[in-house]
């Protein structure tokens, strides 16, 4: 892919989105095995999460959190210039964008999104927007390649 500055910051930004996602993750893992309350980072609805719900973000934040790490070497691998930061950021940056539209809309359905949680979870989504760029821009210019 070209290196445009554009590209060089939505990376920059993927990289520092998903080190703070390693460690929210992680976080969320260790409350989930503990059997904590998960609160953090998404507000649970007023009845609280079910068990099912439970179990999937569960499933999800384990993915999640090996996505997260694969994606770190992408960004390493992108400013190294390694060949293979291409596929890599390919698969990530899908999983990624996949993964938050997954969550969304768990989030959604739970009833979640209650106006008492909306800045949180409108927060999480802005945040990513970037990376939805990131995404496209990386799509079109290996499509375009071919």
């Amino acid at each position: 892919m070209r290196r445009s500055r554009l590209v060089a910051g939505l990376v920059f930004w993927y990289g520092a989105y998903q080190a703070v996602h390693v460690v929210v993750n992680g976080q969320a893992l260790v409350m989930l095995s503990t059997g904590q309350a998960l609160d953090f980072p998404a507000p649970p609805p007023p009845g609280g999460w079910t068990a099912q719900v439970m179990n999937f973000f569960g499933a999800m934040a384990s993915v999640d959190l090996a996505n997260a790490l694969l994606a770190l070497l992408f960004v390493w691998g992108f400013w190294q210039q390694r060949r293979w930061h291409v596929w890599l950021g390919t698969v990530t940056l899908t999983v990624s964008v996949y993964a938050a539209l997954v969550f969304d809309l768990a989030t959604w359905t739970s009833g979640a999104w209650t106006p008492a949680n909306a800045l949180t979870y409108w927060t999480i989504n802005v945040a990513f927007v970037p990376i939805v760029f990131l995404f496209m821009m990386w799509g079109w210019q290996h499509i375009s390649n071919r």
